[in-house]
């Protein structure tokens, strides 16, 4: 029986091994066969990170630009930018006589207000400069007052001081600028937001520059700036700056304006071209003395050289 007995474990055991040698040699073919060599993996590189506050920052700011877009296409009360006006002004030929009828006339003035508190107002090719303010009347609403030549009347353009403001509209449906006063009703200026575009003034002839004339003259005295730019093209620009007192409110006035337009010269003159209400002209009678040129009676020396009284 122990014999039995240890053969049985003997058989067993060898059977065991067997089995096992087996399979695990079995395991270990099929794990060879179906080997394959894989590429190194490389380290992966890491994407950028974006940080939170830039993208917070970078709404802001597309908020804060969509609102200002927003705020002067429909809700703009400035008054920057430049707005047409159209006045009937009573107009008399000049060659008529005071018996005949006054014939009244739409003028088109271009205003243009700065940032900066300068305006100008623009009938044809005549500019009228100046500036302006704009506070809160005694009912705490905008009010504009204006230190500006009114290039019909050669007085304020609002001869009663301060003007009742408002700006109406957006971008795309037009807006509108009113100033009225409760001292003249029939006062009221209405505009419309505008652009302006200088009208062209033809020349008739064929020009011939004359040299001796082409350049700045100037004319200085208390009170008075004149100066006339002939271009060697024939272009001339007149500028007219003078400061006097009102004769009616006592208060001192400033007239500051510039025409621009074209010019011929014949003999000892020189003829203006330039637009007002219609085609206009000017002619001026001039002589030449050394670097001054006599305007009219009046000395005007070329920019850059030495006064008439210096050089003699």
């Amino acid at each position: 029986m122990d014999e039995n007995k240890e053969y049985v474990n003997i058989e067993n055991m060898i059977s065991d091994t067997d089995t096992n040698d087996d399979e695990n040699e079995v395991v270990d073919i099929a794990d060879m066969g179906s080997y394959v060599p894989q590429e190194p993996q490389l380290p992966q590189k890491s994407k950028p990170v974006v940080m939170k506050p830039i993208l917070i920052a970078a709404g802001i700011v597309l908020v804060v630009a969509l609102a200002v877009i927003v705020i002067r296409l429909f809700f703009n009360s400035s008054v920057e930018g430049t707005w047409h006006y159209v006045r009937e002004v009573p107009m008399m030929a000049a060659d008529a006589t005071s018996d005949e009828a006054v014939e009244t006339v739409n003028v088109d003035y271009y205003f243009t207000f700065e940032g900066n508190n300068k305006v100008t107002t623009t009938i044809g090719t005549i500019t009228s400069k100046g500036t302006y303010e704009i506070t809160k009347n005694a009912e705490g609403k905008s009010a504009i007052t204006m230190d500006l030549t009114d290039l019909i009347t050669s007085y304020n353009f609002l001869p009663y001081g301060e003007y009742d403001l408002s700006v109406s509209g957006n971008a795309f449906t037009g807006r509108k600028l009113v100033m009225s006063t409760s001292q003249d009703e029939s006062a009221a200026i209405e505009m419309e937001s505008a652009s302006y575009t200088a009208p062209e003034i033809t020349r008739e002839n064929e020009f011939t520059p004359k040299e001796d004339i082409v350049g700045k003259w100037e004319f200085s005295q208390t009170g008075y700036n004149l100066s006339y730019d002939f271009s060697k093209d024939g272009k001339v620009q007149y500028n007219e700056h003078v400061t006097q007192t009102n004769p009616y409110t006592g208060m001192e006035m400033t007239i500051d304006y510039t025409i621009s337009g074209i010019y011929d010269v014949t003999d000892n003159t020189i003829t203006i071209h330039f637009i007002y209400t219609k085609d206009s002209s000017m002619d001026i009678v001039y002589s030449l003395e050394n670097n001054t040129m006599y305007i009219n009676g009046f000395p005007f020396t070329k920019e850059g050289t030495a006064t008439a009284d210096s050089a003699e």
